[in-house]
């Protein structure tokens, strides 16, 4: 269900609704076909299944690299997680803008604990395209989130706040950290971000 207008070089749809058993969202989008190919889209989402995420195919997704150099668009992506659901992400935001094959992000994430705020850059023509990102993690509920990631033993549990900096291969999932600073107090050294790079990469 949507409403459809189209008018000279553009096609907007508003009041959308996509719905069926692993996914629920509802969207606004603005195609515009000249002077360039843009799609601006605000997207809310109201449910998904893990598996469809997990199901996803990026390498079929990164071989239309064509197709890739000639997308542009802004994307807006909204998600509340339901009152009663037990999920670690409560609330996330997040702003995706492609132009010429280049994707850069912001992101706002609300879990069980606190918040977490990342920025980051990727090429993705490239023929092994990695996803540079800044993570900053602030931590209320320490307790809960590293028992989570199975590293509270190795961090004091009176971290405020987690500075992350570093890169993913985006298809074979393997993480390099670049930085981790922990308040003012921990600087991550070689052997604490091998640990962390082994930990994250069996969760990925």
């Amino acid at each position: 269900r949507f409403i459809f207008a189209l008018q000279d070089n553009q096609i907007e749809i508003t009041k959308s609704n996509l719905k069926n058993q692993d996914l629920s969202i509802s969207f606004d989008s603005l195609i515009v076909f000249d002077p360039f190919f843009e799609i601006n889209s605000d997207i809310y989402i109201n449910k998904v299944d893990k598996k469809l995420i997990n199901n996803l195919s990026l390498e079929k997704i990164l071989t239309n690299q064509e197709i890739l150099k000639k997308l542009n668009s802004n994307i807006k992506v909204n998600y509340k997680k339901k009152r009663f659901s037990n999920t670690l992400i409560k609330n996330h935001y997040s702003e995706l803008n492609l132009a010429h094959g280049r994707l850069t992000f912001l992101s706002k994430i609300y879990i069980v604990g606190g918040d977490i705020d990342c920025k980051g850059e990727s090429l993705l023509i490239e023929e092994y395209p990695r996803l540079n990102f800044v993570c900053l993690f602030n931590l209320e509920d320490k307790k809960k989130l590293l028992k989570k990631f199975s590293i509270s033993k190795n961090i004091n549990k009176n971290l405020l706040s987690l500075n992350v900096e570093g890169s993913l291969n985006i298809l074979n999932k393997k993480i390099n950290f670049k930085k981790i600073n922990i308040d003012k107090n921990y600087v991550a050294s070689e052997a604490d971000m091998k640990y962390f790079k082994e930990t994250f990469e069996s969760i990925l």
